[in-house]
């Protein structure tokens, strides 16, 4: 990657990318502080090979753009992740592992993230376009899968704590259902979620299939739910303990504060 145009700087930038829309906050590393937080969803459906055109014209307004940045770092969220236990990755593999899973070009390009904490590497396909454009502006930054992102700060959290935890988090209409033991992943899935008994019904469906009690094992969520919409009265009619999953880290906010568990991967990013 080229050289980061932007040294000079107390300020770092978070964004995440996904679908349709983003999220993005700017740190003063020197204050602790969140000097800026901004969430866009675009009014229309945005096809993927524009989703870059449309990002950088939100950065713009916003005056991202036109900031200098000590650090950037960006996830992505989709469904064409996979996880892979690290005695069985091979580097050589990706498109085999992904294709698993999704439907891919063959000249999609794959990556992956490694958490050395975890016993996983998450192998994605990013959005090439978006990346492009955010060197074109910024140089050098880092990028990430929000699985990845999710995951390592769900494996961190005070919620996690005992033997079982039981996870959901939501992105438009991707579901990421994880469980852990003792910290240790489990069970990993993504499902394609348009109605709220879609979410139900997969929540449900992996209860079954890993043996989880809804009245003993509490679910912490993250995303695109909201206390008393539809998906979050549906989980509570089956479930005993729903839960939104909070930020945990000691970031100030100097302007109104956005909901956390709605930017979960955001906010865990800086």
């Amino acid at each position: 990657m080229p050289e980061h145009k932007n040294k000079e700087s107390d300020l770092k930038l978070s964004i995440h990318v996904f679908v349709n829309g983003l999220s993005f906050f700017t740190h003063n590393q020197k204050t602790n502080k969140a000097s800026q937080i901004h969430r866009v969803v675009f009014d229309t459906f945005i096809h993927l090979e524009n989703l870059h055109e449309n990002i950088r014209a939100a950065l713009k307004e916003n005056g991202i753009l036109e900031q200098n940045y000590s650090e950037i770092r960006c996830s992505v969220e989709n469904n064409l992740a996979t996880l892979v236990p690290k005695s069985l990755f091979e580097e050589t593999a990706l498109h085999e592992y992904v294709q698993k899973d999704v439907d891919l070009k063959p000249n999609d390009f794959i990556t992956y993230d490694v958490e050395p904490s975890s016993d996983w590497i998450c192998v994605y396909a990013p959005f090439v376009n978006v990346n492009n454009m955010l060197l074109d502006n910024f140089g050098s930054f880092s990028y990430y899968h929000a699985v990845t992102v999710w995951l390592r700060a769900l494996s961190q959290h005070s919620a996690t704590e005992g033997a079982l935890a039981w996870s959901l988090y939501k992105q438009q209409d991707h579901l990421h259902i994880a469980l852990l033991r003792d910290k240790k992943l489990q069970f990993y899935n993504c499902f394609e979620a348009t109605k709220p008994k879609d979410v139900v019904y997969y929540i449900l469906l992996t209860t079954k299939e890993k043996d989880i009690s809804p009245n003993e094992v509490p679910l912490f969520i993250a995303g695109d739910i909201a206390v008393n919409d539809e998906i979050y009265k549906g989980l509570q009619e089956f479930v005993r303990s729903v839960n939104l999953l909070t930020v945990e880290n000691d970031l100030k906010h100097v302007v109104p504060r956005i909901s956390t568990h709605q930017d979960f991967c955001l906010l865990n990013l800086f």
